[in-house]
């Protein structure tokens, strides 16, 4: 459910649907996201300030946290490694 949110919603903002990738890892209590998209399409899910990313990772977490879930919502681009995002719902 929390999956297809986050792939429509993020499909909604960007330019180049084909790109959006969302891996799914499950380790114990924590539900990690990671989330591919087009370099181009990188400003439009950050958004500024980061404000727009912020509130898909607070829909998340409130989504785990009903399930007692920990969850992390990272967002990278083509030829970005993915790292552990400052808010991973502790």
């Amino acid at each position: 459910m929390l999956r297809e949110f986050l792939e429509a919603s993020i499909r909604a903002l960007v330019d180049d649907q084909q790109a959006v990738q969302i891996q799914e890892e499950r380790n114990g209590s924590l539900l990690r996201y990671t989330i591919r998209v087009a370099e181009s399409d990188r400003g439009r899910v950050i958004g500024k300030g980061g404000r727009i990313v912020n509130a898909l990772r607070l829909v998340a977490q409130a989504v785990g946290a009903k399930n007692r879930l920990r969850v992390q919502v990272i967002v990278i681009t083509d030829g970005e490694n993915a790292d552990a995002s400052p808010d991973d719902g502790e």
